[in-house]
């Protein structure tokens, strides 16, 4: 075994445990929003140990906080159909927290991660080929699967907070979103790029193999460096809301 292969095999299957152990702690510390409980696991896959850090340092409720949070939230978001005082913070006043902008970016991200393992796994068993290119039926795919996924996570959590209309909450999901869903995925893109044509030139890592997925998870890392700033100018300008 290769210490590549070593590395690959160490980091896929802690992103496996992680996600398990992700999943069975949720279930005993609901979340306030319920989307995140599959946000945190599909970060996990690709994260690891560090989405596992992030998620017991910013994501883990104690038992009692759902009720209290949810409450909290539904004052909050309902004060803007009833008042402009003062009070209200503007858009754009003062920079979000990090925080707001790690847990926005990872809800982004969670979408964009099950479109790729779907889109990847789908032009393993069925290539897609556009303009004579598997590569560019495979990215279009993806692309495609990542705006409905990412649109639907982020709808989810707009009727989580605000309970609009189907058609007003797909538009603001659409609006909100349609930016850092792109940017995670020329992240992610621009690392596969760097890996098929850069780093393995002569040599297509096969998709079933753990070399292949290792890439895939820093591809998700490089992601979300580029959602990041992104995800924080957009909650800035009051385009989208901080989780």
């Amino acid at each position: 075994m290769t210490f590549f292969r070593f590395i690959s095999l160490f980091f896929v299957i802690s992103g496996i445990i992680v996600a398990l152990l992700l999943y069975i702690d949720i279930r005993k510390h609901r979340q306030s929003m319920k989307i995140m409980e599959a946000v945190w696991p599909l970060s996990g896959l690709w994260g690891s140990w560090l989405a596992l850090w992030a998620y017991y340092r910013l994501g883990r409720t104690k038992p009692t906080e759902p009720m209290h949070m949810d409450m909290n939230m539904n004052m909050n978001m309902d004060m803007p159909k009833h008042s402009n005082t003062s009070s209200m913070q503007m858009p754009g006043s003062t920079p979000p927290d990090w925080r707001q902008v790690t847990l926005s970016t990872l809800h982004c991200g969670a979408g964009c991660t099950l479109a790729d393992i779907l889109g990847e796994w789908f032009t393993y068993l069925i290539p897609l080929f556009i303009g004579g290119s598997i590569l560019a039926g495979q990215w279009v795919l993806d692309y495609i699967l990542a705006l409905f996924f990412g649109i639907f996570f982020q709808y989810a959590a707009i009727q989580a907070m605000e309970h609009l209309p189907v058609k007003r909450a797909l538009q603001k999901a659409l609006k909100a979103d349609f930016l850092s869903l792109t940017a995670w995925q020329a992240g992610m893109y621009g690392w596969m790029a760097i890996v098929m044509f850069g780093l393995f030139p002569n040599l297509a890592l096969p998709k079933n193999s753990f070399e292949y997925w290792f890439m895939m998870q820093i591809a998700m890392c490089a992601g979300f460096l580029t959602s990041f700033p992104v995800n924080r100018f957009l909650i800035r300008k009051g385009i989208k809301h901080g989780m």
